[in-house]
Order: structure tokens, then C-alpha cells, then sequence
């Protein structure tokens, strides 16, 4: 299995260890033709990005893509849930300049409003320490995400769903697959696992394989999420972004 578009790296703009034209330069020479840069949405006070790197990352990737006819190169934000009611740290200048706008959960986040410190920030992090409040957090967690995708339609993958805090993939899929959201598999990160993703194929969303690398080296890299789809007993075509 190996990927025709690798939608999910990091750059130095974020917490990555290589440039945008060093990752640039490994998806090249691995013969991947579709690359994503997605570094980490502002709502994150310590890899997230620069508002104002937004059109330098615009204008760099503008050119790789004038001067190379072998790959094309987007530029996304892997943005940050940061409120209880779906909000993520999206503004004018992720809107102006990406390609596309995906949204994750993520440790260290900043809540945009003193409300959401209090009602989802804090019980998030108790959430990962307390296992009984982790349970009680699934159903709050599910609606977030659902409100989530009612609040931005122009939202394009889940990142790495069910991962850090717990939601009920279920209904998590249904709504992706009616707002056509993708559910992202994950190299990097423990989740989707098989059975979320067994869960989650029982309703017509689509998936995609991302390598979420952080280092050239890592750039395409399918690794355990092959086994993952096999287990689940997922339909290949399913998953948009490779060749078997």
C-alpha cells in the first residue's frame, strides 16, 4: 500500500523539523504526486502558527508549484477544537490562504473564551488523569465534534478521530458522511484503530491514510495503518488516498 496524496505533514512553521521545500523534496523523490502541508491551527501557544506565516507558506508553496510539473503542493491548517460547541481556531487568514481546513483534538490547546476554559479545556485534562470523568466526557466530546461539523461546512477531515479524548464514533461517521467529511487513519496516532474503523465503515464515509509526518523521512509513510484497514475489513476503494 502507498499513498498518491499525502495529506497530513508538518513543516518548521509548526513543531516539524523540515521546511516546506524539504518536505517538499522527499515526497519527490518517494514519487508521491499530491502533498498537503497542514501544520498545526494558532489556537495552540506552542507549535501552532504565526497568523501572519499563513501568506508567507501561501506564497512559497505558490512557487514549488510553478516550477514543479511532478507533484502539486497544498496548503492546509490542521486546526484546533477549542470550544465545547465545535469552535476551532479558524480566522481570515487560514481562509484566505489554505486549500483546506482540517480540525483535530489536541493537548495544550488554548479555549477561545473563558466559558469553554472552564467547560471543556478542564474537563478534557481531568478527562486524560480520571478515567471515571473520561467516561462521562464521551458524550460531551461526540457533540463537539458534531457541532463541529454543522458550524463549518467548508471543514474537510477529522484528524486522527477518538484520539486523546474519547468520543462515540458512530455518530461521528454518519455526520461525516452526510457533510462529506473525511475520518483520517492515522500513522502517527493510536486512532482510528480497527474497531472504531470497523464501527465507522458501517456508515458511507470515506477515509484516508495520513502519515501526520513531522520529518522528511516520514513523508508517505503508511506504516501500521495497512494492517489497521485489513483488520477492519474495510473496502479498499474506501480509502481515497491509495494504491494497494
Amino acid at each position: 500500500m502507498r499513498l498518491t496524496h499525502d495529506l497530513h505533514t508538518h513543516t518548521t512553521f509548526s513543531h516539524g523539523k523540515h521546511s516546506i521545500r524539504e518536505m517538499i523534496d522527499a515526497a519527490r523523490k518517494k514519487g508521491i504526486p499530491e502533498l498537503t502541508i497542514s501544520d498545526h491551527g494558532r489556537g495552540h501557544p506552542f507549535y501552532g502558527v504565526d497568523p501572519k506565516n499563513f501568506k508567507v507558506m501561501r506564497e512559497e508553496i505558490d512557487f514549488y508549484n510553478s516550477i514543479y510539473d511532478d507533484i502539486h503542493v497544498n496548503l492546509g491548517v490542521e486546526a484546533n477544537i477549542i470550544g465545547s460547541d465545535g469552535t476551532i481556531d479558524v480566522y481570515d487568514e487560514e481562509l484566505e490562504n489554505c486549500d483546506v481546513i482540517y480540525a483535530g483534538y489536541h493537548y495544550g490547546f488554548l479555549p477561545d473564551t473563558f466559558k469553554n476554559f472552564y467547560s471543556f479545556f478542564i474537563p478534557s485534562v481531568a478527562g486524560q488523569i480520571v478515567t471515571p470523568i473520561k467516561d462521562l466526557m464521551i458524550g460531551r466530546n461526540t457533540e463537539t465534534y458534531l457541532k463541529m461539523m454543522e458550524k463549518y461546512p467548508y471543514l474537510k477531515m477529522i484528524t486522527h478521530p477518538s484520539d486523546k479524548i474519547p468520543i462515540d464514533i458512530a455518530p461521528v461517521a454518519k455526520m461525516a458522511a452526510e457533510k462529506d467529511v473525511l475520518l483520517e487513519i492515522n500513522q502517527h496516532h493510536e486512532k482510528l484503530d480497527a474497531k472504531d474503523l470497523r464501527i465507522a465503515a458501517q456508515y458511507p464515509v470515506n477515509f484516508v491514510v495520513g502519515s501526520d509526518a513531522h520529518h522528511v523521512k516520514d513523508v508517505g509513510n503508511v506504516g501500521r495503518t495497512e494492517q489497521i484497514i485489513k483488520a477492519a475489513g474495510v473496502d479498499p476503494s474506501r480509502i481515497l488516498n491509495v494504491t494497494f
